[in-house]
């Protein structure tokens, strides 16, 4: 699977550069006035109930078909960013702290936000993506690191220029009063995704499964709590530029992570590691057959994005026990009719019949 393509699928100065302060926005930690445009999927609800914790005033500005019900104590303006500017007219009646931007393509519709609400709002946090990087290939991909080249028509552009164009438009009308996270694969509580509850499931519910490669391959997603918990924090202390969101907070290899939720979940589950040769010959895939795992032989540097200036800031990350159980809550709440030959055949994981045959080869 097409590693920027993966990042689609999930919803999504120098490398220390000294992060600009507003000081109107930071006085005394004042509450915000907060709108937020979306809210009510995956990432928004955890923006929202950071900022809600946060104590400040949130308002919600989509169409009310998603959830509609999601946050009844907040304030609700009905609007559908697809019908163009006018959509923005009711913003307009009003200023406004902070705006969050979650929309996740479309680079136009950022255009016409950016555009309605420049002179009423005083800051404009943005949610892009690691996809926006040229090279996958270099190791510690960092905020002033190659990125994707806009030089193309339009009509050519996918994720990674949609994206990277609606950085600039944030960039270019709200300079030095922006914030941009670069987010690398988001999991947690209400993802969508089945990648990172396929090991949780296995891990639980298998006495053996079939581990990736020799388990020295990295492994990077960030909690989504932490997206909205960074987004407050950015919106409280005025941090302006870009971040790359990618957790954890250290770096993690495969190894580390199954053994850490094996032991989380006391599981007994006996993990079969297979090696690169074994798998292509079988042909199994890495992220699709075996989710989340990206071999260092393919993209060496997609699972080891440089977190370096998030961290720098003080922020401190979800522990990885924590996004585990959300992750497995949020299955259990909603989708606990799926198994994992359901997940198979939406592409996620390894179908249990040819499982059970690359089992009984290894262990031969």
């Amino acid at each position: 699977m097409n590693r920027r393509f993966f990042l689609h699928s999930l919803l999504a100065g120098g490398l220390v550069a000294k992060s600009l302060r507003l000081s109107a926005l930071t006085h005394n930690r004042k509450s915000l006035k907060i709108l937020v445009l979306g809210g009510t999927q995956f990432v928004g609800p955890a923006i929202v109930n950071a900022a809600n914790q946060g104590k400040h005033q949130v308002v919600l500005f989509n169409r009310g078909i998603s959830n509609p019900t999601l946050f009844p104590q907040l304030r609700w303006i009905k609007g559908d960013r697809e019908k163009g500017k006018r959509a923005y007219n009711s913003l307009q009646k009003e200023n406004w702290d902070i705006v969050i931007d979650v929309w996740p393509q479309q680079s136009s519709l950022v255009e016409e936000a950016t555009q309605a609400l420049l002179g009423h709002a005083k800051h404009y946090i943005f949610i892009s993506s690691i996809a926006v990087y040229q090279d996958f290939q270099q190791v510690g991909l960092h905020e002033e690191s190659e990125v994707v080249n806009l030089d193309l028509a339009t009509s050519e552009w996918a994720y990674p220029e949609e994206k990277l164009a609606a950085e600039r438009l944030v960039q270019e009308r709200f300079p030095d009063r922006h914030t941009i996270l670069r987010a690398g694969p988001i999991k947690g509580w209400r993802d969508p995704a089945l990648d990172l509850l396929y090991w949780c499931i296995k891990l639980r519910q298998e006495d053996i499964l079939i581990a990736p490669g020799s388990g020295m391959d990295p492994i990077q997603f960030v909690d989504v709590r932490d997206v909205g918990k960074f987004c407050v924090q950015a919106a409280e202390q005025g941090l302006s530029g870009i971040y790359n969101c990618v957790g954890p907070a250290e770096p993690l290899l495969w190894h580390t992570f199954l053994h850490q939720a094996k032991e989380h979940f006391h599981s007994k589950a006996k993990l079969l590691w297979a090696g690169e040769e074994f798998l292509q010959q079988h042909q199994v895939r890495s992220f699709s057959d075996l989710p989340l795992w990206a071999p260092l032989s393919e993209d060496r540097g997609f699972m080891q994005i440089s977190n370096h200036k998030i961290r720098q800031t003080g922020f401190v990350f979800t522990p990885l026990h924590q996004t585990l159980d959300d992750c497995l809550s949020w299955y259990q709440k909603n989708m606990s009719t799926k198994s994992l030959a359901d997940f198979a055949k939406e592409g996620i994981g390894l179908d249990p019949s040819k499982a059970a045959r690359l089992i009984k080869l290894l262990q031969e």
